[in-house]
């Protein structure tokens, strides 16, 4: 079986997909799920469920654990009373969260390996199903789906990093065109995908990216982009008179802690 955070939240059993209920119920498999294997306590359950927890939240809590417990019955996780609190008594690796960190942590470790970077990363990436908690209400998903966003961000910037170093722009390219749109904040994704496109001799299309990138800062946050991609921008105006500026070492892996 296995708890998927990467997107909607569900349990999944070879091809079927367990019934889970409701966004609440599935609220109180992510609190579990985001610390599997350890308790979390009640007080910490319910700060997660609910912004603004009604009277009566540990009756709510009680029914919907007793609810899940039923639902994953035959799947082979449990939830469990354990230390005042409850766990989701499951391998982390069969979490899609806890496995897409795992991966990023060994294409870290192996960063000198720019193929076992490349294959390590786009496992992770294939984990990856859209916004992470999707349906999930309040602050702390919130919270937590910005987080896991920011490890993905990193991810992919590595991924992209090691698949220019093995000569694959094309890839890159494909890839991180329509990626990075949907994170206009993330410069390393900017970075790569301009490296990606001068590669390919496009880069009238790579100065366009950037100038999209540098209003897009300063109508929403009245800044410039980053020295490095000042830098990339300035080498490609000079038409290849120098080499591009390489990379100021890794594009960021991100590994925030997806607990919270």
């Amino acid at each position: 079986m296995d708890v998927r955070l990467l997107g909607p939240v569900e349990v999944t059993v070879g091809d079927h997909r367990v019934p889970l209920g409701p966004p609440q119920r599935r609220a109180v498999l992510a609190a579990l799920a985001i610390d599997a294997g350890h308790p979390v306590s009640l007080r910490t359950l319910i700060e997660r469920v609910w912004d603004d927890p009604p009277d009566r939240a540990t009756d709510s809590l009680y029914a919907h654990i007793a609810r899940l417990r039923q639902a994953l019955a035959a799947t082979g996780a449990s939830i469990e009373r354990r230390n005042g609190g409850y766990a989701l008594d499951v391998d982390p690796e069969r979490v899609d969260a806890h496995r897409f960190r795992g991966l990023a942590k060994q294409a870290q470790l192996r960063a000198r390996d720019d193929h076992v970077r490349n294959r390590l990363l786009a496992e992770a990436m294939d984990l990856w199903r859209g916004a992470p908690l999707t349906g999930i209400p309040g602050e702390w998903a919130a919270r937590m789906r910005y987080g896991i966003e920011q490890q993905y961000v990193g991810a992919v910037a590595a991924w992209a990093q090691a698949n220019l170093s093995l000569g694959r722009p094309d890839v890159v390219v494909t890839e991180l065109t329509p990626l990075v749109p949907r994170h206009p904040l993330a410069e390393p994704l900017a970075s790569m995908l301009m490296r990606g496109l001068c590669a390919l001799g496009r880069g009238a299309e790579a100065v366009a990216l950037y100038a999209r990138l540098r209003g897009y800062l300063a109508d929403h946050l009245g800044v410039e982009p980053g020295p490095e991609l000042r830098a990339l921008h300035l080498g490609i105006l000079r038409a290849g008179a120098d080499p591009l500026p390489r990379p100021s070492g890794r594009p960021g892996l991100l590994y925030a802690q997806v607990t919270g």
